[in-house]
């Protein structure tokens, strides 16, 4: 996980899609030489620090664009986005963390995606995400970098 700069981190900073993707091929430590090239997203660069990683993450069912020709590397990632992502890594890596199904649903839960909602409840499960007050989780709600960061360090926790 690296600052923004050499000597500044930006905890209240969105994390973009790139940056997110970045972070799940450093777990991985991913040899970055194997994943570079074309992207098949016109708005992936080959040259982006993130190509490599988007390379990656799509070629391994982590990730997907918005559309079939757009990652949207610079969009901030969502919280759902974050945990759909996280939760594809896991099964990538075969991993597999304790869960306490006893936690009651997100009071918005009906405003989660389809697409996400097992991966919400997973983390939710897991102790990874938590709701911002009132018990709701806003999977629309940008995530800072502060939250990823948060996020990371408790996956890492419980894997290590």
């Amino acid at each position: 996980f690296a600052g923004t700069s050499a000597t500044t981190f930006s905890p209240e900073k969105g994390m973009t899609r790139g940056m997110f993707v970045t972070v799940l091929s450093n777990l991985a430590q991913i040899d970055k030489t194997q994943y570079t090239g074309s992207s098949q997203f016109v708005d992936v660069s080959k040259d982006a620090y993130y190509a490599p990683c988007v390379n990656w993450a799509v070629k391994n069912g982590i990730v997907s664009g918005i559309d079939a020709k757009h990652f949207a590397p610079e969009k901030l990632i969502t919280r759902e986005q974050a945990a759909f992502m996280l939760s594809n890594y896991l099964s990538y890596a075969k991993i597999t963390l304790p869960t306490d199904n006893s936690k009651p649903l997100f009071a918005d839960n009906a405003s989660i995606s389809n697409y996400a909602v097992d991966a919400v409840r997973l983390m939710q499960e897991a102790g990874l995400m938590v709701g911002t007050g009132n018990n709701y989780f806003r999977p629309r709600a940008t995530s800072t970098r502060a939250q990823i960061a948060t996020l990371m360090y408790s996956f890492y926790t419980k894997v290590a």
